[in-house]
């Protein structure tokens, strides 16, 4: 399977509570790119990031993974950099100084009909990527040339330090609707874009009534449900040492990603989405939580391998 994922790539500044402060790769949608490509699916990210140390620190850490990216991807703009700090139960608060713009889709020619002659079965997208212009603007443009090959999923991992008000986002979010087949969404994001704790089941169905086809809803230490539009699921969180939770939500997307296409209903076969059986949304929700899980049993955004999931995943069904 092939994965377009497309966002921002930044360096991850993490201020611990007693003062250790650690540099690495991050942003949301890098990390779900490099979390599919560690459970062995081919992707490419479409990104940017610039000539210099943290840029070369970027492209090695996504090579290294297996991520390809997308030609374009460095500028003459610095690297991003997103400020964590983490409170003493591994919680991280950011701020933000992230510039945005990606390459453009190909507007014609033999570049465009070689991308739809064979497009990736599934886009990711989410973030500030999705939101902050000029970038988002690109964003908009890939999937809207691509959803009618691909399936197309989405996850705000809202920023408003960065992003400005809720309501901006919710209009973004209402505009790509009509492209998106899948959301991911945490409570807590969901309470900052409307200014209150909503209901997870009235918030999927408002979702399916704007055409997504899957639905995702975590709450932290709480477990996860997970809703098509015929059913729906709950799963516990998985039960484990808290180190910190940067990445787990990342981690948590791509196996998600991952899971849906191991059991075929990923681009032209979407169709699927709507029509999965309970005992088969429970295995998928199930998949995605332990990566999730192992996420932040560990420092940092270090999303599993597929042999490390699937060793989780057989312990717990032993």
């Amino acid at each position: 399977m092939s994965c377009l994922v497309i966002g921002e790539s930044l360096i991850d500044v993490v201020k611990r509570g007693d003062g250790h402060t650690t540099r690495h790769p991050g942003g949301s949608p890098m990390n779900v790119a490099v979390g599919l490509a560690r459970l062995g699916r081919r992707v490419q990210l479409l990104t940017r990031f610039g000539n210099d140390f943290d840029g070369d620190t970027i492209r090695d850490y996504v090579e290294s993974a297996g991520v390809t990216l997308m030609q374009g991807a460095v500028d003459t703009d610095a690297t991003s950099i997103a400020m964590a700090s983490l409170d003493a139960h591994g919680h991280a608060t950011y701020r933000f100084d992230v510039h945005s713009a990606y390459v453009d889709p190909p507007a014609a020619g033999t570049k465009r009909e070689a991308l739809l002659a064979a497009p990736p079965l599934h886009v990711h997208i989410g973030s500030i990527g999705a939101h902050l212009r000029p970038g988002a603007n690109t964003v908009r443009r890939w999937i809207e040339l691509l959803s009618p090959y691909s399936t197309v999923s989405y996850d705000p991992n809202v920023r408003l330090s960065i992003l400005g008000s809720a309501q901006s986002i919710l209009d973004d979010i209402d505009a790509m609707l009509p492209f998106i087949d899948i959301v991911k969404v945490s409570m807590e994001d969901l309470a900052l874009l409307h200014g209150r704790r909503v209901d997870a089941d009235d918030m999927s169905a408002r979702l399916f009534g704007q055409g997504v086809k899957f639905v995702a809803i975590t709450d932290g230490a709480r477990g996860a449900k997970f809703y098509t539009p015929n059913t729906s699921v709950f799963v516990p969180a998985a039960q484990v040492s808290v180190v910190d939770t940067v990445g787990a939500g990342d981690a948590m997307m791509a196996a998600l990603i991952d899971g849906l296409a191991r059991v075929t209903v990923l681009g032209d076969d979407r169709a699927g989405l709507t029509s999965l059986s309970n005992q088969m949304l429970q295995s998928v929700g199930q998949y995605a939580s332990r990566a999730a899980g192992i996420t932040i049993s560990r420092e940092g955004a270090n999303p599993p391998t597929r042999a490390e999931l699937n060793d989780v995943v057989a312990h717990l069904q032993a």
